[in-house]
């Protein structure tokens, strides 16, 4: 039987298929009146059951630990002729009596990689208080509360609940919910370790920074609710980080980074609708991929990474006594501010806030009579950089300089921290450049990803982003975060002429109040409404806009709160320079969002170029009641200059080279070199 990380309440009730422990017989199940399993067209169906080895005892890599080291577990084969409620039937050796509680069945489960539909868990029994019926009756079908993990043991949870008076006397496990109507094999899903507690809580850690419900979790109550955060630190401006109110756990760590220096100072306030709760703040210091707390005298001890709280067993994190835990004032929730400590070293951390009732477990409270899920508690996540003053900068090229605006090299160049940073292209003779790609972070030889925790962002800044006359380029304050490493993107060419004249273009989206869309001034589309999902301007260069939600561009959609996902795109040869997303709301106040391809604001959008054509982006609006807004977007002609005449390889070989003189044997889309010609693929 594998190891359970937490010991089993007295109640529990287990199975166990190495000793047989817990269930007198196996078999098949389909809630299908039809299905052959039920009307005898399979001959012999306990054949598609049955105790097996273990397929996977091994030590997970990733968590070091060995997930399920039992050497016996139960297979199903998924059969294509039943129904998506088919599985595995285990006649329990102990009735289990239900009660007014909620109960939780946990159970280990393993299915191939590529098999990701749910897993639902379905009881057979009899109502006590029902004389005469069937202990075949369906009592209750539930789906996991934690989603399962491709290809490794997962360890499941199931709250099952129904009338106090039904005992089960069969358990179902279904391994997969998606209809079997196109498959053209089966699979075998297996199956470990199953009991039935008190406890929602997953038994085995199979994820970092884990929570106690489904990623995926809707809140269950509408009088509640996590709207956003603002993080100050040492009296410097606020930092702000919107909520996705739709979700009770919001995940921002990709959008959202606070900054800070050792031995600041942090204050936490979250705005939140409702009343009675408490908040929580955990840092993992040791970046391990858990946040573990640790009091003393009803104060966070040190090296706890629950660093503040409004209200923990009559107490805040301060240690002074509080006479409730209803810590929500004037629409806010307020945690002691809290220090980063001196000797923390540079570099990132995952940072979780958290709306509860009395609770230190950083994965929500798991009473079952005060689940984080139904208290109207939420949890947001979300990046800390600890960084220094000041951050090293270099560059890493052939056959040219990346150089400082002044000239100097850089080498172990050391700038300030948050500020641009203004570089030159300086190309060898007889070469020209393409770009450059800017890595910034920390720790730029390891993994782009630590325990899923973002620890660098490589962006590729294109040679249309310099100034023409200079060959300058100004690196945006959000890249200096950490360490910055240039490569410049040298070739074979002349350098582009100073003066050269790049045309620039706008392509301006808005509606008017009868409905009319407008590009350039010229009109490109009636009747559609707001809710069109995709605006294509009706001229070159060709740009569509595509929203990536059921209702469009609708004003509903630009909401307080409301994140909102869209893609812009260009056809030809051309660069998405910049943009701008302008709105007001109905007192006048104006909400202006604005960047370019090579810059990322913080918590707000981030904005990436691949083969000079696509962008992607997410909009949060700052202010409720939103007016539609106006969508400005910036082009510039994006064609090679300096490459007529290259010589690459010998060019006139047939071979297809990128821009920077490398082979390429299977293009995508992009601009290439063939026999001194370029080629454009779309």
């Amino acid at each position: 039987m594998a190891a359970l990380a937490v010991a089993l309440p007295a109640s529990a009730q287990t199975i166990d298929f190495e000793t047989a422990k817990g269930y007198s017989s196996l078999g098949v199940y389909d809630t299908w009146e039809q299905s052959p399993f039920r009307t005898g067209a399979i001959a012999s169906p306990e054949r598609y059951v049955g105790v097996t080895k273990n397929p996977d005892a091994s030590v997970n890599e990733e968590f070091g630990i060995q997930i399920n080291p039992s050497a016996k577990v139960l297979a199903v084969q998924r059969s294509r002729f039943g129904s998506n409620t088919f599985g595995a039937r285990i006649d329990l050796a102990d009735t289990l009596h239900m009660g007014k509680a909620t109960r939780y069945v946990h159970v280990m489960a393993l299915k191939p990689q590529g098999e990701t539909s749910n897993i639902m868990v379905i009881g057979l029994g009899k109502r006590r208080d029902w004389e005469g019926q069937s202990p075949e009756t369906e009592q209750f079908w539930v789906t996991s509360s934690i989603s399962l993990k491709e290809g490794t043991w997962t360890d499941l949870v199931f709250p099952i609940s129904t009338n106090e008076y039904v005992d089960i006397h069969s358990l179902v496990l279904v391994p997969d919910l998606a209809s079997p109507h196109l498959r053209t094999s089966d699979f075998i899903a297996y199956f470990d370790d199953i009991e039935v507690n008190d406890n929602p809580k997953a038994r085995v850690m199979t994820s970092f920074y884990p929570v106690n419900f489904d990623v995926d979790q809707k809140p269950t109550r509408s009088d509640r609710s996590l709207n956003s955060a603002s993080f100050t630190v040492s009296g410097e401006s606020a930092q702000n980080v919107s909520v996705n109110k739709t979700k009770v756990y919001n995940n921002q760590t990709e959008t959202a980074t606070i900054t800070a220096r050792p031995g600041s100072t942090v204050s936490v306030k979250m705005s939140y609708t409702g009343g009675w709760m408490s908040g929580y703040a955990y840092v993992d210091w040791d970046n391990d991929g858990q946040f573990k707390p640790v009091i003393e005298d009803h104060k966070p001890a040190a090296g706890s990474e629950l660093v503040s709280y409004t209200y923990l067993e009559g107490y805040n994190s301060l240690g002074q006594s509080q006479a409730n835990g209803n810590s929500v004032s004037g629409g806010y929730i307020t945690c002691p501010t809290f220090t980063i400590p001196e000797d923390t070293p540079f570099g990132i951390y995952r940072m979780r806030l958290k709306v509860d009732w009395n609770s230190d477990d950083s994965g929500g409270n798991a009473d079952p009579n005060n689940l984080i899920v139904n208290n109207g508690g939420a949890i947001l996540d979300v990046l800390l950089n600890v960084h220094a003053d000041e951050v090293d900068i270099s560059a890493n090229q052939l056959n040219g300089d990346v150089l400082a605006d002044d000239g100097t090299v850089l080498s172990e160049k050391r700038i300030p921290f948050g500020q641009t940073f203004k570089i030159k292209m300086e190309p060898a003779p007889d070469f020209t450049y393409t770009g450059a790609v800017i890595t910034h972070g920390y720790n730029l030889d390891g993994p782009e990803y630590v325990h899923e925790n973002r620890q660098y962002k490589s962006i590729t800044v294109p040679a249309s982003a310099f100034d023409s006359e200079t060959h300058e380029y100004t690196i945006p304050a959000s890249y200096i975060d950490g360490e910055v490493r240039i490569e410049g993107l040298f070739t074979p060419g002349e350098t582009p002429n100073p003066d050269t004249t790049t045309t620039t273009y706008t392509v301006t989206y808005k509606k008017d109040v009868e409905g009319t869309f407008y590009q350039n001034g010229s009109e490109v589309g009636t009747g559609s409404g707001w809710a069109a999902s995709e605006w294509v301007s009706a001229a070159e260069p060709v740009v569509t806009i595509k929203a990536d939600h059921n209702n469009g561009f609708n004003t509903s959609n630009f909401n307080l709160g409301r994140d909102f996902k869209f893609t812009i795109s260009v056809e030809g040869d051309y660069a998405i320079t910049g943009y701008k997303i302008s709105t007001s709301n109905g007192w006048g106040t104006t909400v202006v969002t604005e960047g370019n391809q090579s810059e990322v604001l913080s918590g707000v959008m981030e904005l990436t170029v691949a083969d000079l054509n696509t962008t992607s982006t997410w909009f949060t609006t700052a202010d409720a009641n939103l007016n539609a807004p106006v969508i400005d977007v910036y082009l510039v002609d994006a064609t090679p200059t300096g490459l007529t005449n290259a010589t690459i390889n010998d060019a006139n070989d047939g071979y297809i080279y990128s821009l920077d003189g490398r082979r390429v044997k299977n293009p995508s889309k992009g601009i290439y070199i063939v026999n001194g010609k370029k080629l454009i693929i779309k």
